[in-house]
């Protein structure tokens, strides 16, 4: 069953498979400033309401640089630019575009015996034109609270220093009335593994759930699949957790 409508309600709902591949770098730029660097490379794909195959159609590209500044105990702070190249899928009603993004992040961490816990504020402005051709600019607002569990490990690869994470984000956008009058956007889930294969490369795995409601305001998209992660350091990393990861298809 694709669609789902209410009947005292006017929404539907659709579901959509999907997949998102990410690969990021992270490198020190000033010690003394407490300063760092990252770069994020991401590839979504996904079906459509009468496809079940989560690769088979390529959602987007993306290309994600990012300052850091550490200098906290347990707050860090993120100063990103997301380059989005988005592909139309007909089937689902995507269309073409190119969307950018200017975000600024904060992430609180508080240790836990064995894991952490930890709060995210994004704010982020996109920029792109919509199907029409009329250039928007959106605000976007989101809260993420997220739980990692420090597992026990044997040192080898796919086993060092694993956890097991898992978090909820909320998404609130705050665009022009006559492109979306509702501010709602995504309500985000995802439970994954990560571990280390080196001290200098950890990797993520696990799957991810999402609802989107569309600028229509009566469409809400599930987009539900795998994600998965591999990040470098240039620094060897005792333990990686993925606080920041950014895995989703909106």
């Amino acid at each position: 069953m694709q669609f789902i409508h209410a009947q005292d309600a006017p929404y539907s709902i659709g579901f959509i498979p999907a997949s998102i591949a990410e690969g990021d770098v992270e490198f020190p730029l000033y010690d003394k400033w407490h300063l760092s660097g990252q770069a994020d490379f991401q590839l979504v794909t996904q079906g459509s309401y009468e496809t079940s195959n989560p690769f088979a159609f390529t959602q987007r590209v993306v290309v994600r640089p990012w300052l850091k500044y550490s200098g906290f105990k347990s707050v860090k702070l993120w100063l990103g630019y997301a380059h989005n190249q988005k592909y139309a899928v007909e089937e689902a009603g995507n269309y073409e575009t190119l969307e950018q993004r200017l975000i600024v992040m904060g992430t609180f961490s508080q240790e836990m015996p064995k894991g952490t816990i930890f709060e995210q504020v994004r704010f982020e402005t996109k920029f792109f034109d919509d199907r029409n051709g009329t250039h928007q600019t959106v605000p976007r607002l989101r809260a993420r609270f997220g739980v990692n569990h420090y597992l026990d490990g044997n040192g080898k690869p796919l086993s060092r220093a694993p956890n097991i994470g898992y978090y909820a984000e909320l998404m609130l956008k705050f665009a022009s009335k006559d492109y979306a009058e509702e501010h709602f956007d995504i309500f985000r889930m995802s439970a994954y593994y990560s571990a280390g294969i080196t001290p200098n490369i950890h990797f993520l795995a696990g799957i991810i759930g999402q609802m989107q409601l569309r600028t229509n305001g009566t469409q809400f998209d599930v987009y539900y699949g795998p994600v998965f992660s591999v990040k470098y350091s240039i620094r060897p990393k005792e333990r990686e957790t993925f606080d920041s990861v950014d895995g989703g298809a909106d």
